[in-house]
């Protein structure tokens, strides 16, 4: 779970978006803009201090997106950590599909949800968004996208992201 907040924390900074100056389609500001306005200095890189005081999430895993330990974040490390954190985060959903799909037809069952992956069970008609009583890596990784989106939203705005109120859903809680 740190993986993947911080990989959101991350994310939010530095992701490619539209125009400077442009909001996206949320209404945001893109991430260059926001990445300048953490850094106050005009040095191109984040301090602790500068992400202490407008970057939460970074600021909680400075030691290790700070690559180099020269107590600055550049771009480019920041950059690279998001991708470390995206290619584990792949690898441990990679693993749990696998162990959950107990046929090995790439689909997970109701009964294959409840036996390998009860979080998912507890949601899979949500999940299954074609109804078809299995769930496709795509549908997961659609409402998780949908997820995250939402909780980079109320980072944005200043109110958490920890998950869904009551634990239900993807991100309320353990991950599976």
């Amino acid at each position: 779970m740190k993986t993947l907040k911080l990989a959101l924390a991350i994310a939010c900074l530095v992701l490619a978006a539209g125009p400077a100056g442009a909001a996206d389609e949320q209404g945001r500001k893109p991430p260059e803009d926001r990445w300048n306005a953490h850094d106050t200095d005009g040095d191109g890189a984040l301090s602790r201090a500068e992400a202490e005081a407008g970057a939460p999430g970074l600021a909680r895993n400075f030691d290790r997106i700070d690559a180099d330990g020269d107590g600055r974040v550049t771009r480019e490390e920041a950059n690279s950590a998001r991708e470390q954190m995206r290619a584990e985060a792949r690898k441990q959903a990679d693993e749990r599909w696998r162990g959950a799909d107990k046929d090995g037809d790439g689909l997970i069952t109701r009964e294959e949800a409840k036996a390998g992956m009860p979080r998912v069970s507890e949601n899979f008609d949500q999940l299954d968004a074609d109804g078809d009583g299995r769930l496709s890596r795509g549908e997961v990784q659609r409402s998780m996208q949908q997820h995250r989106q939402r909780q980079m939203q109320q980072m944005e705005s200043g109110h958490g992201g920890g998950g869904n109120p009551g634990g239900k859903g993807p991100g309320g809680g353990k991950r599976q």
